[in-house]
């Protein structure tokens, strides 16, 4: 169950936040979207990087998860407080915007391989299909949710954030509770 919520959270701000990414930064100015892309993608492959060097460096897969879950959580409640997710102006808060998007690039591009060792070690071989089924089905209910809801850029992130910082202390409780690996 905890496995399932950690995932949940983290897939369900995926899904929430890639519209108002869009949205955040579409003002009446011309973006370079073709460098934004490029750097999102830049900050994924480098976040899987990192974390291939932390677990060379002896570092368990389930503490990189919660840096991961920590950083994405900061960076989805900055992109919240930036003043250019709440009035959609040019200005210099863009820039705080745009830096925590980086950060949570960065993030998805460590929880994937993190997510999926930590998934491998658990879920037993034979019934992933069946187990990974049922893991979607909250997913897309909340996805649902979110569609219905019509929530303003600021209050998605705000949501996405809290998600995360759930996510981080199931994470968190499971560290303590599980010994060392």
């Amino acid at each position: 169950p905890c496995l399932s919520r950690l995932q949940q959270s983290f897939d369900d701000t995926g899904e929430g936040s890639g519209d108002e990414t869009n949205e955040a930064t579409n003002a009446d100015v011309s973006l370079p979207f073709g460098w934004i892309f490029s750097s999102f993608m830049v900050c994924c492959m480098l976040g899987t990087m990192s974390f291939s060097q932390l677990t060379r460096w002896g570092v368990p897969p389930s503490r990189c998860l919660l840096g991961v879950l920590a950083l994405s959580s900061v960076s989805c409640l900055a992109m919240a407080g930036s003043p250019s997710t709440l009035d959609g102006r040019e200005s210099s808060a863009n820039t705080t915007a745009y830096i925590a998007m980086l950060c949570y690039e960065f993030c998805i591009g460590a929880y994937f391989p993190s997510f999926g060792v930590i998934k491998g070690t658990i879920v037993p071989e034979n019934q992933r299909a069946a187990i990974y089924n049922v893991f979607r089905l909250p997913l897309n209910l909340i996805v649902l949710l979110y569609l219905v809801g019509d929530f303003s850029i600021d209050s998605s992130f705000r949501i996405c954030g809290c998600l995360l910082m759930v996510s981080a202390a199931i994470q968190t409780w499971l560290i303590a509770k599980k010994p060392p690996e």
